[in-house]
């Protein structure tokens, strides 16, 4: 694979705090890590990821949960999801403690859930497992009194090994009066292994997870005419989470061992509206706004940057259009989503000496370095879903071309110098898929493929940390990026009964 360098790039990273898709996830770096949470059944993954004027109709409800009235009678779902990436032959990620490589991680969600709907009153509900399996390898950078630093040998492998847990619950009423639906759901996430985390903490020896998410949703389906569609959805978030990280001493038998605890908590609120109509002979046309409000009161303490960090603030825009053309035996789609965001993120002065000797005397809450990110994102979607000459059997095809853009502004308030930076890159999704129909019963299989994103080192020095892809958090590598692409590898095989 073919590095990218990305000079003085800032790392903006994600964990998850919001399990189901809508919210608007920032990134400055093309980190690999799974989609994990992305496990509920879903005809749109292997369509390009298609939104605005498609109809998914198990994936709809986690988006907007007025939409499950949309579901008739009874309907049962698993949909086993398979998350993957290797890394074989890739490079090392070094921090001042240390360096390690990473061959690989694995996520297998088990999923199984329903809807009802009995008159007026509509629900659903999941439970789902998740493993996580990754390993790593590497060296620590030992630092006894009377030598020159050196590197000492580490076990060849290890295994990061972990579980989550997820539930979630949905309630609605339809108003048959006025076609409106009006529904609420809770999601409740428990974490025990996200991938990423371990990428954040090269050369550790040990690394503990302890988090928890919950997502609060409100939406309101109104079925306007026959051809018209409105809809508003409004969320809250919030994440917390423990990362207890344990390295080998720099000093021999004095002290054999280090343990770090670092938080990471994030808050988040959400407001979607939506707006479908139907157009001239089998077009479907709507326009899609979604915005993000977000905070951050605690940041990891990551080696790379083992500075005092303080909360940063975004916000974020989706702006789209859709459309949807059905034919004879066919429908295909495409979108177009215009994404601006904007974060001001600081560091704040903390105990210990300062690199400079500051006049006048400055006050605790002094913010030494500021960030502030501006954001212009393109997202271009296309698929297709078509019968085949098997009345029983159709397939999926799709891609999506996610480009991501921002400039950044820093201004360190100690040394009073400033620097300005331009980044961009492209992440490419591919998807497909079959749908199989035998009387009540469903299997749908789907192929997703990510590129363009890898893991990040640097060409001299210390490399920057990797990290998930959800949430957002900022660390200033001190020299040019270097990215070893990955294909990250998504397959979910669905297993549908619906009972009118």
């Amino acid at each position: 694979m073919k590095p990218r360098v990305l000079p003085y790039a800032l790392l903006l990273f994600s964990f998850t705090s919001s399990v189901f898709a809508q919210w608007i996830h920032i990134r400055t770096v093309p980190i690999i890590a799974s989609n994990q949470s992305q496990f509920q059944p879903s005809l749109a993954r292997g369509m390009g990821n298609l939104s605005i004027a498609f109809d998914d109709p198990l994936a709809d409800p986690f988006v907007n949960p007025a939409k499950a009235n949309r579901l008739s009678g009874i309907t049962l779902f698993s949909s086993p999801t398979r998350n993957s990436w290797s890394n074989e032959n890739g490079r090392a990620i070094s921090t001042a403690v240390g360096t390690s490589t990473y061959p690989g991680a694995a996520v297998s969600s088990i999923p199984f859930g329903g809807f009802i709907q009995r008159g007026r009153f509509f629900g659903g509900a999941l439970v789902a497992y998740q493993g996580f399996t990754g390993e790593r390898s590497g060296t620590r950078f030992d630092f006894p009194i009377t030598t020159e630093p050196r590197l000492a040998p580490r076990p060849a492998m290890r295994s990061d090994i972990g579980s989550n847990t997820y539930l979630f619950g949905l309630f609605g009423v339809n108003f048959p009066e006025s076609n409106t639906s009006v529904a609420g759901s809770i999601t409740w996430g428990k974490y025990g292994a996200m991938d990423g985390v371990n990428l954040l903490y090269p050369g550790s020896i040990d690394i503990k997870q302890d988090g928890w998410s919950l997502e609060y949703k409100l939406g309101i389906l109104g079925e306007l005419t026959d051809n018209d569609r409105l809809e508003f959805v409004v969320g809250r978030s919030i994440m917390k989470a423990t990362h207890e990280v344990t390295y080998l001493g720099q000093w021999g038998p004095f002290l054999p061992y280090r343990t770090e605890i670092n938080k990471d908590e994030s808050n988040e609120w959400l407001l979607h509206a939506a707006y479908r109509r139907a157009v001239g002979n089998g077009w479907k046309l709507g326009p899609s706004v979604t915005v993000n409000w977000k905070d951050h009161p605690k940041i990891p303490n990551y080696d790379l940057a083992n500075i005092p960090r303080d909360p940063g603030r975004s916000i974020a825009y989706n702006i789209g259009i859709g459309a949807m053309r059905f034919g004879s035996g066919s429908m295909w789609g495409m979108e177009y989503i215009y994404e601006p965001i904007s974060s001001y993120t600081w560091a704040e002065l903390g105990p210990g000496p300062l690199p400079i000797d500051p006049s006048p005397q400055l006050p605790p809450n002094f913010k030494t370095v500021e960030n502030f990110f501006d954001f212009s994102n393109h997202i271009f979607r296309i698929g297709v879903h078509t019968e085949t000459n098997l009345d029983w059997l159709d397939y999926r095809l799709g891609a999506q071309l996610h480009f991501y853009n921002y400039t950044l502004d820093q201004f360190n308030n100690l040394s009073r110098t400033t620097r300005s930076m331009e980044t961009d890159w492209l992440e490419t999704t591919l998807g497909g898929g079959l749908t199989a129909r035998f009387a009540n019963v469903q299997l749908m299989y789907t192929l997703q493929l990510i590129l363009g994103n890898g893991l990040v080192g640097v060409e001299t020095g210390v490399a920057p940390n990797a990290a998930a892809i959800r949430n957002d958090f900022l660390i200033a590598p001190s020299a040019d990026l270097v990215v070893d692409e990955i294909t990250l590898v998504t397959q979910q095989l669905t297993f549908v009964y619906h009972l009118e």
